[in-house]
């Protein structure tokens, strides 16, 4: 089976799980805010077990707490849904939670690759940046339609661009490219479905696994720290339709807009990547 199919059935198996979540969201209401984050979490579960199999427990390599941080980060997806009145609660959860999250996958760098002063101002540096990208981002998650969805699936692209010319990570790059589509699907729910939302769960736990392929890309791989910054700003974009300058716009650019900031700087990006990855022979890859 070529990459290329193996990869498009990954996405639409991934896909298919977290759209029966958030339909079943979109009809249940009440249970919204819990099968919004369990969407991403079951989808990206699965889409992990068709790229790279069955992860050990404890790991034994760094990219297989990808998929059991998709299960442990599903609490500060949760939370991420309480009434805006508990949402101080949720934010500092959130914070306790992101910080041990990215504890446990680079520890084993302390002392070691990372300095212990180097390793724990990464590990903190890692854990604050996530936690505000999750504040300002989960009330995306509460806009109607397919924007949200369609800026997180091209931002998955991007990702997955950097990471395999930037990366040299294969495995990483293909992971964050279809956790994007398998998120993608949002789009064609929120065009067939009235009201359909993503929700501020399914946001948050997205953005984390983000940042958690992102940065053990840099860690672990061949990522640079620039290209990790540009990712970061990028994923931030979601956020621009939430401002008030862009609301008052058509509704069209209010799309338009942070869509043009991801493909014309993401692209940007990307073949800059590529034209370095093709400058020093494209003949290796981290893992």
């Amino acid at each position: 089976m070529s990459v290329i199919v193996s990869s498009a059935l990954t996405a639409g198996l991934a896909a298919l799980v977290a759209g029966v979540c958030w339909l079943l969201g979109w009809r249940l209401r009440r249970a919204a805010p819990w099968l919004s984050a369990l969407g991403v979490s079951l989808g990206f579960v699965v889409l992990y077990w068709r790229v790279l199999g069955r992860p050990d427990f404890p790991p034994i390599d760094a990219t297989q707490w990808a998929f059991w941080h998709a299960l442990l980060g599903l609490p500060i997806g949760w939370l991420a849904a309480l009434p805006a009145a508990y949402r101080w609660v949720w934010a500092w959860v959130a914070l306790l939670g992101v910080l041990w999250l990215f504890v446990l996958p680079f520890y084993p760098l302390l002392g070691g690759y990372w300095g212990y002063t180097v390793g724990v101002a990464y590990i903190l540096t890692f854990a604050l940046a996530t936690w505000v990208l999750l504040l300002l981002t989960a009330s995306a998650g509460e806009v109607q339609g397919f924007a949200t969805p369609l800026l997180i699936a091209t931002l998955g692209g991007v990702s997955a661009g950097v990471l395999f010319y930037g990366g040299k990570s294969a495995s990483l790059a293909q992971l964050s490219g279809t956790l994007g589509a398998m998120v993608g699907v949002g789009v064609l729910l929120g065009l067939s479905l009235r009201g359909f939302t993503l929700g501020r769960g399914a946001v948050t736990l997205t953005m984390f696994l983000f940042m958690l392929l992102w940065t053990l890309a840099l860690g672990f791989a061949s990522l640079t720290l620039g290209q990790l910054v540009l990712l970061y700003l990028l994923a931030l974009t979601p956020a621009l339709q939430l401002l008030p300058p862009v609301q008052r716009l058509l509704p069209a650019l209010q799309v338009a807009l942070p869509m043009a900031v991801l493909i014309v700087i993401g692209g940007a990006a990307v073949w800059l990547a590529y034209s370095a990855y093709m400058a020093q022979g494209a003949d290796y890859y981290s893992y």
